[in-house]
């Protein structure tokens, strides 16, 4: 399908991208079938450099002028086969540019039940309505002058033709698409969002939680803001869960003032209060219901995007967090009725054994079988799930286990979301099928330890943990959204082609859970792969997939060192060329500086691959690591917090950000429940998103503002103990205390 300009040059606009760069994208997406990865890695110098997030936005909003121009084709298309498309309808509906406006105007032509207005018609009234409409003659003047020509069979009376001409001119008026659209408009500006208890809400199981928009009231204009946004999703759930009435509020008066003086001329028609009566009837019956129905979806649409955006962040910032490396380490999966499960994984990730210890019950034996793990695997970390009983836990293997208490191997707590969702899974079941669940929970959280990308990949995104309201957005969207998440950020890092994962190699770039399964069979048999070009014996992948995912696949060890980069095997002769012109090999490419600052400065070469891509090949070859993530540093929390209980409002604790909202952060600071910082408490100054001062994983020292005992809520604020509390601009504020935004209920 050739790609139309019109599309470019609004998607350009919408963006503020150059219209080359846009239209480059999409020849790439739709003609050469290139992933976004690829785009923005390898074709940087056709499209202007345009990182992953921006390629993902071109296509998007591709998608969506599809759509649209698919919807007004139909329409189009059906209102010419009933034989009602005028020039100026076509030209309208051409000139449309939303799917609201095209609605509008498609409105009076949907194929339905026929109405009171057109049955009206039907039997006759037309010419009646138009004289209504236009007549200095007072209604009752009309009637007794022309009423009678008018009766049959269907109408039988004045009050019929009454009945039958209101009917035709409030669906006129329901029908006039610049009506609608100025309404439309107006709404935005002033309408309110009212919320109120349904009569039998307290029959409902937790219907208290709602409790903060029982009487609850604001602009929909501040709705559809990022900050507010997570608000609407919170009416929305009380509403579906028939504990909430939830209706937009306009003022009436003024509605029909507008829509009675726009189409009538008031003042010298004589039936003046019957047409203002039709207008009444026509947005009360259908313009009001329409536009509010339209707005909680637009609203709906809104705060989906915003959750979607935030959850997209969070994860990713998860999935990039500081990897340990290769590092041999011992998981533990807490336990106190049937004991911790332990695992114990080498560098590569591989299990090696797993047992069981039961510190509550034989001390000095799990001591001494933690101490022989450590010794006979060579183990350096300890990851020890931060659920039940994984305070206590760690505090036995700090006070018991020597290599521990030495400090030549470090314990710690390991956020263990999702494990318990990946032990239960298919995946888990094919890699461990004679293990229990709980020693696959324990191997997840050791290799979640050592690479964090690695092992997350295996889990459903929306179970990790780190979203807001996630079981309320569109489901379909937000799969998509953190799937491309988790390709863009597998793709960033690249992945060891000899011992990663299925799951991880379905995530590369252009091959998917079938190749993966192929690629590991494959090097199972060969006994590893020893150059990259071995990729295309594995069976079904294609020199077009070779092509898309050869870059983001590492060969450490392997016939050629640039397999080991993130250099694309396109551009390996040109390379090759180079060192043979001066003298070099490609081994000695790799890390010095002097000599990739002499290729980097060859003027032919920049010139015949371009600036972007020159730039990105001597960063690889000067990368002591291609992975670029930060390499893990050990954390420590106060020692002395064990429980809720133990924490002192007023004192610092060292934490943990584990989950970034629209109104705030929570951070763990070593106990069970998490802390809130609101976004209130982020900074000295005001701030607007806290996704701009924090990310998931982050290290914090936070204070903590109040303890709720009751329901186990903790404040914590980074503010400066000085600092002089500023105020946000003024807005309607709907809580008054530290979790404001939370409204009580489970994200």
């Amino acid at each position: 399908m050739p790609i139309e300009k019109a599309s470019v040059d609004e998607i350009s606009k919408e963006l503020g991208l150059k219209a080359a760069s846009v239209s480059k994208v999409l020849e790439l997406l739709l003609e050469e079938k290139c992933t976004i990865p690829f785009i923005s890695r390898y074709r940087k110098e056709a499209t202007g450099g345009l990182d992953e997030v921006q390629v993902g936005a071109i296509e998007e909003n591709y998608n969506k002028y599809v759509e649209r121009e698919k919807r007004r084709s139909f329409i189009l298309d059906t209102i010419k086969e009933q034989g009602k498309l005028t020039k100026d309808l076509e030209g309208k509906i051409i000139a449309a540019c939303t799917i609201h406006e095209l609605e509008d105007l498609y409105a009076p032509y949907k194929s339905k039940r026929k109405t009171k207005g057109q049955k009206a018609l039907e039997a006759g009234l037309g010419p009646m309505s138009e004289l209504i409409k236009s007549s200095k003659n007072n209604l009752e003047n009309i009637l007794k002058e022309h009423s009678k020509k008018y009766f049959n069979d269907e109408i039988k009376s004045e009050q019929d033709i009454i009945d039958g001409v209101r009917s035709i001119i409030s669906e006129e008026v329901s029908h006039t698409a610049e009506i609608k659209d100025e309404l439309r408009k107006r709404f935005w500006e002033s309408a309110t969002i009212v919320s109120s208890k349904k009569k039998d809400a307290e029959n409902i199981k937790d219907y208290h939680k709602y409790e903060d928009y029982f009487e609850f009231e604001q602009k929909i204009s501040e709705l559809k803001n990022p900050k507010t946004a997570h608000r609407f999703l919170a009416l929305r759930r009380g509403y579906m869960q028939d504990i909430l009435k939830l209706s937009v509020s306009y003022d009436e008066d003024k509605a029909i003032d507008f829509i009675s003086k726009t189409l009538f001329d008031l003042k010298t028609l004589g039936c003046a209060d019957f047409l203002t009566e039709c207008c009444k009837r026509a947005y009360k019956v259908s313009l009001h219901s329409s536009l509010d129905t339209e707005i909680k979806m637009d609203l709906k649409l809104f705060s989906d995007e915003k959750a979607i955006e935030v959850f997209g962040v969070n994860l990713r910032n998860l999935l990039l967090q500081p990897y340990l490396g290769q590092k041999s380490v011992l998981g533990i999966d807490p336990g106190i009725r049937t004991g911790c499960k332990v695992a114990a994984i080498d560098k590569n990730g591989s299990f090696l054994v797993d047992t069981v210890i039961y510190p509550e019950r034989d001390e000095k034996g799990s001591k001494e079988v933690i101490e022989k793990l450590i010794s006979h695997y060579d183990i350096k970390y300890i990851a020890i799930g931060n659920g039940t009983y994984g305070r206590e836990t760690l505090q036995f293997i700090k006070d018991h286990v020597p290599s521990v208490k030495k400090g030549s191997v470090k314990a710690m707590l390991v956020n263990e979301d999702g494990a318990s969702i990946y032990s239960a899974s298919e995946i888990a079941r094919k890699e461990f099928p004679d293990k229990d669940l709980t020693v696959r929970g324990a191997i997840s959280i050791a290799r979640r330890f050592q690479d964090p990308l690695a092992e997350l990949v295996k889990i459903d995104a929306k179970s990790i943990g780190v979203g807001q309201y996630q079981h309320d957005v569109d489901q379909s969207r937000l799969k998509k959204s953190l799937t491309g998440v988790v390709e863009n950020c597998v793709n960033y890092v690249g992945v060891d082609l000899n011992t990663a994962s299925a799951p991880l190699l379905s995530f590369i770039s252009g091959i998917g859970p079938t190749l993966a399964q192929n690629i590991v069979k494959y090097r199972s048999k060969a006994g590893g792969m020893k150059n990259r070009e071995e990729l295309l014996k594995v069976s079904r992948f294609s020199p077009k997939v070779f092509e898309q995912s050869a870059g983001f696949l590492r060969i450490y060890g392997g016939e050629s060192p640039l397999d080991g980069t993130f250099i694309h095997p396109e551009r390996y002769e040109v390379l090759k060329k180079w060192c043979k012109q001066h003298n070099e090999s490609l081994e000695s490419l790799i890390g010095n500086k002097d000599l990739v600052q002499k290729l980097k400065s060859d003027s032919q070469l920049k010139q015949e691959l371009g600036e972007f891509t020159l730039e990105d090949i001597c960063k690889s070859l000067l990368a002591p690591s291609q992975d670029p993530r930060t390499e893990f540093v050990s954390f420590e929390y106060r020692s002395d917090a064990t429980d809720i209980n133990s924490i002192k409002v007023g004192q610092y604790y060292p934490g943990i950000v584990t989950n970034i909202t629209q109104f705030g952060a929570f951070v763990d600071i070593g106990i069970k429940e998490n802390g809130l910082i609101h976004i209130s408490q982020i900074a000295d100054q005001f701030v607007d998103d806290p996704l701009k001062h924090l990310k998931v994983g982050q290290e914090v020292k936070a204070r903590v503002l109040s303890i709720d005992m009751a329901r186990k809520r903790i404040a914590l604020t980074l503010k400066s103990e000085a600092a002089p509390q500023k105020k946000a601009p003024p807005k309607k504020e709907v809580k008054k205390n530290a979790f404001s935004g939370l409204s009580k209920l489970k994200l």
